[in-house]
């Protein structure tokens, strides 16, 4: 999805890095959770048929990431972490999207190293890529908060090229909430923008999106349908996502360690699928 933001004033405001310092240093910090720093953590992946040696590279990393989760006793929805991993690797997110991503995940792989990296014959025809890395886990020490509740109402199933997209949010706690978009081409920050301002959306107000005087409209170059789905993060504090370029563009991966590297009960996460048409 291409999507622009279209100003209905001549002049735009600018934006307010004095606001994002001001969030940064007075932000809770997120320090009840644990990190378990694991060391000479292996994982391995074959290169045969379609899998390219750089993919196979891959494998083997979300392979070891996998492994150093197990390693720091993160044993719980491991099947969640592995379904993520081999969906970014294939560009195809509809398995994990309909999976249950909503169920408790208990930790994350908050950084790492490649301490190293061989190709392994095994036999004639077949090789595999063995990396083995350091890792830092965090593991939770909260539960989500089973009182923070949302609602998202709005996003249709199928838009057509050009449309414009409108939607609306309710949270039973005040918070903040940060809008991303993906597809199988790319990952973007889609709120807040440059002309829409973060700020503490009230409990049990009805917030209508886009907010202000600019448009969401939607555009797709691909002859075929093409399917995206919305990330919406509320958090019960700022907490900004920086991990972008000018333009707003991310990976899929800075997104989903941001969402993971937050508390459980700091956070409640929703995800939308839409399809824009020709």
């Amino acid at each position: 999805m291409k999507r622009y933001l279209i100003p209905k004033w001549k002049k735009c405001q600018k934006s307010n890095n004095l606001f994002w310092l001001l969030l940064l240093l007075f932000s809770i910090p997120l320090s009840a959770q644990k990190i378990i720093n694991v060391k000479d953590i292996k994982g391995t992946a074959f290169i045969s048929g379609d899998i390219s040696f750089n993919q196979a590279k891959n494998l083997a990393l979300n392979d070891a990431k996998i492994n150093a989760l197990k390693a720091a006793g993160i044993v719980e929805n491991i099947k969640s972490y592995q379904l993520l991993f081999s969906s970014q690797d294939k560009n195809d997110y509809s398995q994990f999207f309909s999976s249950d991503i909503q169920s408790e995940i208990q930790g994350a792989v908050e950084s790492f190293v490649i301490k190293n990296q061989n190709t392994v014959k095994k036999s004639e025809i077949e090789l595999y890529i063995e990396v083995t890395i350091d890792a830092s886990v965090i593991k939770y020490e909260t539960k989500p908060d089973i009182t923070f509740d949302t609602y998202i109402e709005g996003v249709k199933a199928v838009y057509n090229n050009h449309d414009h997209l409108v939607f609306s949010v309710k949270t039973s706690q005040p918070c903040y909430v940060t809008i991303f978009n993906i597809n199988d081409t790319e990952a973007t920050l889609m709120y807040p923008n440059s002309y829409e301002k973060p700020f503490s959306l009230k409990a049990i107000e009805t917030y209508n999106f886009p907010l202000g005087r600019v448009d969401y409209e939607l555009e797709t170059s691909l002859k075929e349908k093409e399917t995206n789905r919305l990330i919406f993060v509320f958090t019960k504090t700022a907490i900004p996502f920086i991990k972008m370029d000018k333009d707003q563009v991310t990976t899929n991966e800075a997104i989903f360690s941001w969402i993971y590297s937050i508390m459980p009960d700091q956070r409640k996460v929703e995800y939308r699928s839409l399809v824009i048409q020709k």
